[in-house]
């Protein structure tokens, strides 16, 4: 990750999301993966790294480690897990590496309602996930892969040995999670072929407090000790306030490192929404480790981010399969819901949201204004004929879960999710291939003009442009 290119990395979240990935992967710097969701799926991620590699403009791949998700609530880190009923307690106690006498939750173990015929002498488990257990045996040393699973590992559980250890071992997972699965004698000829990371990530933390900091100082320092490789990348996820408060601190604290490209995640940043203040913060630390030879990739990028690619901004990631930020403490899942990504506007809302917008604002009327005023992507194309009375039909279209056909509410169909979907992706690439050759003149016309279209619904985009007027 030498070379001075943009760049935009498509993450991969689910199985379901392969298709995307197969179809347009090839169009992006490379592909990015969290740890976990790896430890669910390596034969066919595996599969799919190396078959872009081997492309003839090669597509390489990163994985995430997420060490910041075992100073989560351990709750977050468990699923309910089916098992025979005698050998409950015994899986708690080895997966959670509980000692004979220690207690466990009393709710950490239920009966399951409605069992069938083959769940007649089994109940469910509160248990760790296999993916998280795995990860926690090979990232930490001793006591702490005790601790993981039953609660949060925090600050001082960590000294120096066990920093070292763990950094070490972060680093291995990362090389050997593709290499180690073809080292045996059956592939010793392919694996000299297999490819590594573009890039390796430290191991990372959120950061709220300067106690945080502190931790996270001495896990860069001992990875920049421990990885001399240039293609090294620290990892820096904190709070949009901690960054606020503290933008010196942070930047000095970067710049003493060695390692050049930093992958930042503000925690639970929505662009749109943010105040003056905390997009004047996100911006000047983007500006401000520019100047101070850092090259920042926004692991979890807005709307706006790409506008940010004159302003000093390296590199953007696109998530598939859900909004345009995320939380570090995950937020449960359910039915999924048909988004539209406003590319004039930057946002992404559901269909009907995205609707009412477009009347309320009188976009759209002809086939015409609709691809000059909304989008002009392949898939607008394909099914905006008219114009906005277009959209419902194209994009919105629902029908009962064949899952339970007697639902009283209907969901967005598989073709209706496919086309928001493709119509997402194409629209993200669109703006990161103007934004990467964009002046910062030329982004403050674009959102200028971008502002003229909407009637209501465009405070953000003033906001973003008149901070990066000044």
């Amino acid at each position: 990750m030498e070379d001075n290119r943009k760049k935009f990395f498509l993450r991969i979240g689910s199985n379901k999301e392969k298709e995307y990935v197969k179809k347009m992967g090839a169009l992006f710097s490379g592909l990015l993966v969290r740890a976990n969701y790896f430890e669910a799926s390596p034969g066919m991620l595996s599969g799919i790294f190396l078959k872009f590699d081997s492309l003839k403009s090669p597509v390489g791949y990163i994985i995430d480690p997420v060490t910041y998700v075992f100073k989560l609530a351990p709750d977050y880190l468990h699923s309910w897990q089916k098992i025979n009923k005698d050998k409950a307690e015994e899986r708690l106690r080895s997966d959670l590496k509980f000692k004979k006498n220690d207690a466990l939750p009393n709710d950490w173990i239920r009966k399951i309602q409605n069992p069938t015929k083959k769940q007649k002498n089994k109940v469910e488990i509160f248990n760790i996930s296999k993916s998280y257990r795995h990860l926690a045996n090979r990232y930490f040393p001793g006591n702490v892969a005790n601790i993981a699973g039953n609660r949060s590992v925090n600050n001082s559980d960590f000294d120096d040995a066990t920093i070292s250890s763990f950094v070490e071992r972060v680093i291995s997972y990362q090389k050997e999670a593709i290499t180690g699965r073809y080292d045996t004698s059956k592939y010793s000829d392919f694996k000299d072929v297999i490819p590594e990371p573009i890039t390796i990530l430290s191991p990372y933390f959120l950061i709220e407090n300067n106690e945080d900091l502190d931790l996270m100082q001495k896990i860069w320092r001992e990875f920049d000790s421990q990885y001399r490789d240039e293609n090294g990348s620290l990892v820096l996820q904190c709070t949009i306030g901690f960054l606020e408060n503290n933008l010196k601190l942070l930047l000095d604290t970067l710049e003493s490192n060695q390692k050049r490209e930093i992958f930042f995640w503000i925690d639970g940043f929505d662009e749109e929404k943010a105040s003056d203040s905390h997009l004047r913060a996100y911006v000047e630390f983007i500006e401000k480790a520019f100047l101070r030879g850092k090259k920042v990739t926004n692991l979890y990028s807005g709307g706006l981010t790409p506008f940010l690619f004159p302003f000093g901004l390296t590199g953007m990631v696109n998530n598939i399969g859900y909004g345009l930020q995320r939380e570090a403490e995950p937020v449960k899942g359910g039915m999924p819901t048909a988004q539209f990504y406003i590319p004039t506007l930057h946002v992404r809302e559901q269909v009907l949201t995205s609707y009412d917008l477009f009347i309320k604002n009188d976009l759209g009327e002809t086939k015409e204004k609709f691809y000059k005023e909304i989008c002009s992507c392949p898939i607008c194309r394909e099914g905006i004929k008219r114009g906005v009375i277009d959209f419902i039909p194209f994009y919105g279209s629902v029908d009962y879960p064949k899952s339970n056909p007697d639902s009283l509410k209907k969901y967005p169909t598989p073709v209706a999710l496919k086309r928001c979907t493709y119509h997402f992706i194409l629209s993200r690439l669109t703006e990161y291939k103007w934004a990467k050759n964009a002046s910062k003149q030329d982004v403050i016309e674009r959102i200028k003009a971008e502002t003229t279209i909407w009637k209501t619904n465009k405070s953000h985009l003033e906001k973003i442009r008149e901070i990066l007027k000044l």
